[in-house]
């Protein structure tokens, strides 16, 4: 065929990428003769769109790559599918070499909608039309399941669908500086769910409110779908190409923020917990991890000392007190000191026979050392290592060990040695865990864990 153009099928599967194939003998129809140059020139001008987004994205805004749409950001093939009453064009996930297509469909509008977003969006020329979403829409179930995923409960099952009303071409609302629009639908779906905490036995309406928010995408292989009225060479100008991308960025973002400052304002502390909940997972996993960890798990404890002292407004990390430097110092709310020994999670806190361990007794001293150096050098201290207002007793805490491997005889044992030496406290990694979650949770709320991308707001 003349112009370039070519016959083939398009075969749409699940998520997978369209596949083109094209037929060796020019079979079916072809492009209207009144319409070629529109087709080429609107097939233009999406790619324009496209490569003013990737330049955009890569220089100007490229520190809101993250909130553009993805079929921007991280662009696959492009299908630009012409048909008599308007255009549908389609942008699917990333790919390594991403292809654009421009091309004529025989079947009208509606059709081609409904075929190229996989019968997820209905195109209706009467207002007044009925729905078939409740047959014919993509299902959705909500189930509950124990910690592991087994034991699924269905509770709720819906359907996803888009209906859109076709507009004659002049009757549609004529943007500066873009084709004008019927509809875009972009494959990010969030799913919110309201509930309740409630104590085992508790009255409903009496424990704290809640929002799950949950960000998941359709089964298909298409990150978006928009579809246009109308063939109108005048409504595809090749040089608003870079005002239309740059509308399309910025319009996701301010949504984007928009939305986010919505759950802000229902839970001000969301942010936080995240954050932190990220920080005990990363702890855990660490915790659980190869047994030559120590070295890391160090490492990450001085980065995240946090964990170790909630409380603190100040700290010192390998502070020399005399011959031997302590793993941290820290100042807490009211001004209190503690000095912190940290030994090898893999070590045992007590013996077969209920004595302490070397290790432990070894690290024990360690604190009375530095404290007794703190006693015969107290203004050097307070003076020029800045410990302003520190004592001669400062407390003391030692991490050793995990809990795992205490008997019941041990955890006794643990509790009377951290009674009869009030400034001293012992702790395994698994105390350490345990402590700084209970914080948090007093500070932010519950930390859960949700699977994927569910996030938790309190009301």
């Amino acid at each position: 065929m003349s112009d370039g153009f070519k016959i083939g099928k398009i075969s749409l599967v699940g998520d997978k990428p369209m596949q083109l194939t094209p037929f060796e003998e020019a079979i079916g129809p072809s492009p209207p003769e009144e319409h070629r140059d529109a087709i080429l020139l609107i097939g233009k001008a999406v790619k324009e769109y496209r490569d003013a987004a990737k330049r955009l994205l890569g220089g100007k805004y490229s520190h809101l790559r993250e909130l553009a749409p993805n079929y921007l950001a991280e662009p696959g093939n492009i299908l630009v599918a012409c048909c008599q009453n308007g255009v549908v064009i389609r942008y699917e996930r990333k790919s390594d070499d991403p292809k654009l297509f421009t091309g004529w469909m025989s079947e009208d509008l509606a059709q081609t909608a409904a075929m190229l977003s996989q019968n997820i969006i209905h195109c209706h020329t009467n207002p007044n039309f009925t729905s078939t979403t409740k047959d014919t829409g993509l299902k959705l179930a909500i189930c509950s399941c124990n910690e592991h995923g087994g034991d699924a409960k269905e509770l709720l099952t819906l359907r996803i669908g888009f209906n859109v009303v076709i507009k004659n071409a002049r009757d549609t609302e004529s943007p500066k500086y873009r084709p004008r629009v019927l509809a875009t639908v972009r494959n990010s779906m969030e799913l919110g769910i309201v509930g309740e905490l409630c104590d085992e036995g508790g009255r409903i309406g009496e424990g704290q409110r809640f929002v799950t928010r949950s960000v998941f995408r359709l089964p298909v292989g298409w990150e978006c779908i928009e579809i246009y009225p109308g063939l109108d060479p005048n409504d595809w100008d090749l040089d608003n190409a870079e005002a239309w991308a740059e509308c399309d960025i910025l319009a996701t973002v301010t949504a984007h923020q928009f939305r986010e400052g919505q759950y802000q304002s229902l839970d001000p502390k969301a942010g936080a917990r995240r954050e932190f909940g990220a920080l005990l997972d990363r702890f855990e996993a660490l915790l659980d991890s190869e047994p030559d960890r120590e070295e890391t798990l160090q490492v990450f404890l001085r980065d995240n000392p946090a964990l170790l002292c909630p409380n603190q407004t100040k700290k010192w990390p390998k502070l020399a007190l005399g011959a031997k430097v302590t793993d941290f110092v820290f100042q807490g709310l009211v001004g209190e000191y503690v000095l912190v020994e940290l030994e090898k999670s893999t070590d045992k806190l007590f013996r077969q026979n209920g004595h302490a361990t070397a290790k432990l007794n070894e690290a024990k001293r360690q604190i009375t050392d530095w404290k007794r150096y703190i006693e015969d050098n107290l203004k050097t201290v307070q003076d020029e290592l800045g410990l302003k207002g520190i004592s001669t007793n400062p407390n003391g805490l030692v991490v050793i060990g995990r809990s795992g491997g205490l008997t019941d005889a041990d955890r006794r044992k643990l509790r009377t040695m951290n009674n009869e030496q009030p400034t001293l406290r012992i702790m395994t990694y698994d105390d350490v865990y345990d402590n700084a979650k209970a914080v948090i949770e007093n500070l932010f709320g519950p930390i859960w864990r949700p699977v994927g991308q569910t996030q938790i707001y309190y009301i």
